[in-house]
């Protein structure tokens, strides 16, 4: 039996989309992205449970605003090194006007 306990097949992102965290204008990398969330590495750590406001951004600079909650945030660098945190986003608000574009960006980037 599989441990996947996602919904939705996450799309690898090798740097095509930009992000940020809007009310902290922290800069996130997007490691990859589905319809129901993301994996992001932050300079920060981030409280579970926490809804925060992504900002993100295609090559061609359009932005696309989203709601999601923290579902994890562990710090994934070795001692010594400058703190990384790998965060797992789930989406929570798909109603949003933005939300329907997340299944474009993906297909963009697929």
């Amino acid at each position: 039996m599989s441990n996947e306990r996602r919904r939705s097949t996450r799309v690898e992102i090798l740097g095509r989309l930009h992000g940020l965290v809007v009310s902290l204008d922290v800069p996130v990398t997007v490691t990859d992205l589905s319809l129901g969330g993301m994996a992001i590495e932050t300079p920060v750590a981030f409280a579970v449970g926490a809804v925060q406001e992504f900002q993100l951004t295609m090559g061609d600079g359009s932005p696309v605003v989203l709601l999601g909650r923290v579902i994890r945030s562990e710090n994934s660098t070795p001692a010594g090194a400058p703190p990384v945190y790998a965060t797992g986003i789930q989406f929570i608000d798909e109603e949003s006007p933005d939300a329907s574009q997340v299944g474009d960006i993906i297909d963009k980037l697929s």
